[in-house]
Parts: structure tokens; C-alpha cells; sequence
């Protein structure tokens, strides 16, 4: 990769897809769009948060493997699980063996469940909010059981710090599954405990939450105790969309002044992804910018 002076930098370029759901409800066209947008433009790193598989059988985590690395020869990846990654019936409710809920996930997709990513320019930290039916994740209502996703105080701590080491100007991104705002169309929250995360959330240096798992394309500014951050929930590239809408997938840009998500829905009549017409943006606060970095 080529470092190139901030004052003439291009932007930072993210790829943002989740909910590949390689299984029934798998569209083919979907994903090769996804690919060729990847291999088409020129991206610092993707982003794909989660929901590879569809009922966490190994022949789709083989399936989605295979895609995985066929983005990873295009740019720099980071994966978190889904709650349709967790094999929650190895540990129901708290009993059992935790350790083979992700066990398929760990085998053919990372075995970091939180794993850090940087590339220069970008510094992306992941979290594991699948949980299956463990504490971690579980509420008094049957219909949130294996859906619902948590982040605990200590895997809020832990990715507060591993943001804290990014260089300075580093564009910093934490990515989960379970949407962190509620959902518009869902009107359902991601995550147990909602606000509590978010609280902390606007305490960390972040400067976008990266999130899957509602179905529904969005990018918001999130403004809370006096911080902000943005938002990037990415549609699903299955035929699982809400409201009956098509298929989506987010961009995400930066210079070193300003912060942008937009999403891109796909077009049956071309079978590709376009840009929509609504950017989202934030004003970056950097006091001492770092060298951005041409994406390869």
C-alpha cells in the first residue's frame, strides 16, 4: 500500500455488507453484486457483521468461507458472528458447552470471535453479541430467545481500550451484529439493555458502529451524553428484507474532516448494487490528523 500526504489524501473507502444467511434464504445474484462492487472500486478494508450461515450447519459456513475469501482478495476483512452463527443448543440457557456455540464459526470463518483489524488509516475492532440463549443475551420474553443479542460491561471495556491504541487520525470502527439503535420498520431493539450500551457507546473512541441483523439499510447520527457517533446498519444480502424492500449494503467514506455512510440497494433490472440519493454525515473531529492511506 502507498502512504500519501493527508492534505491530498483520498478517502478512506469502507465496504459494509452483513446477513449472508448462506443457506435457503442465500440469493446468488445478491452476492456476486457484492463481489463485484468489491473487486470494481477500490476499498481501505470491508466490514461483513455477521449471519454467514443460516441454521449454523457446516455445509454453510463452507459456503460462506469460500466467500470470505473471495472479499479478503479484494481488500482487508473483519467478520463478527450472528445469533444465526451460534449453535445455541450446545449450551441452552446457560447449560452445557458454551465453548461449541461457536465452534463451526471459529472453524471455517475466525477464530477470534473479537478480533481487531487495522490497516493503515482504519483501526476496526469486532465484538461477539450472539450469544445464543446464554445470560449474556437473554431476556423475560420468549420471542427475544436466540435472537436477541448482549454486550457485557466487560466487552464494552475491552473494546474501548483496543480503540484507545489507534493511531492518531485513524478512523475508528467497532463492528457487531445486533443492530445498536432501534429497528425503524422492526420497531424492535438488537441488543439486551439497550440504552446502557448506547450510553457507553458515546463514552468510547468510536467514531461508526458498524451493525447487521435488523434487515433494514440505515445510517443515523447517534448524539448522546454530549458525543456523538455514527451509525451503519447494513441490509441483508439473503432474501430476508424487511418491508419488502431490495436488497442493500452500505459505503462508508472519510476525510480527515468529515464522516459519510450511504446506501447502496440493488437493481433486479441490472442485478447490481446502485447508490442511493440520502448520505448521511458527521463532522470528524481530528486535532492531529495522521496520513490517510490510497485503498488497494
Amino acid at each position: 500500500m502507498t502512504i500519501v500526504d493527508a492534505a491530498h489524501a483520498p478517502r478512506v473507502r469502507i465496504l459494509h455488507c452483513s446477513d449472508i444467511h448462506c443457506g435457503r434464504p442465500f440469493v446468488q445474484a445478491h452476492v456476486d453484486a457484492a463481489l463485484a462492487l468489491a473487486r470494481e472500486e477500490r476499498w481501505n478494508a470491508i466490514v461483513i457483521s455477521g449471519d454467514f450461515s443460516q441454521r449454523a450447519r457446516t455445509h454453510e459456513f463452507e459456503a460462506a468461507r469460500a466467500l470470505v475469501d473471495r472479499f479478503q482478495a479484494c481488500a482487508p476483512v473483519i467478520t463478527v458472528p450472528g445469533n444465526h452463527d451460534a449453535a445455541w443448543w450446545h449450551a441452552p440457557f446457560g447449560y452445557g458447552e458454551f465453548s461449541r456455540v461457536h465452534e463451526r464459526y471459529r472453524t471455517f470463518i475466525n477464530q477470534d470471535l473479537s478480533p481487531t483489524v487495522q490497516v493503515p488509516g482504519v483501526t476496526m475492532v469486532g465484538l461477539n453479541s450472539a450469544w445464543g440463549t446464554n445470560p449474556e443475551a437473554l431476556t423475560w420474553y420468549p420471542r427475544d430467545w436466540r435472537v436477541k443479542g448482549g454486550l457485557t460491561s466487560q466487552q464494552l471495556r475491552d473494546a474501548a481500550s483496543r480503540l484507545a491504541q489507534a493511531p492518531s487520525g485513524d478512523l475508528r470502527l467497532l463492528v457487531v451484529h445486533h443492530n445498536v439503535v432501534r429497528g425503524r420498520l422492526s420497531k424492535r431493539w438488537g441488543l439486551k439493555q439497550p440504552n446502557r450500551v448506547l450510553d457507553t457507546l458515546a463514552t468510547m473512541p468510536v467514531d461508526v458502529v458498524c451493525t447487521g441483523h435488523d434487515h433494514e439499510e440505515r445510517a443515523e447520527v447517534v448524539e448522546r451524553q454530549g458525543s456523538r457517533f455514527l451509525v451503519s446498519a447494513a441490509n441483508t444480502l439473503s432474501n430476508r428484507m424487511r418491508g419488502h424492500r431490495p436488497s442493500a449494503l452500505n459505503i462508508i467514506e472519510a476525510t480527515p474532516t468529515e464522516i459519510m455512510v450511504q446506501a447502496w440497494t440493488f437493481e433486479a433490472s441490472t442485478g447490481r448494487f446502485a447508490a442511493n440519493a440520502t448520505v448521511t454525515s458527521m463532522t470528524r473531529s481530528m486535532p492531529h490528523p495522521s496520513p490517510l492511506t490510497a485503498p488497494r
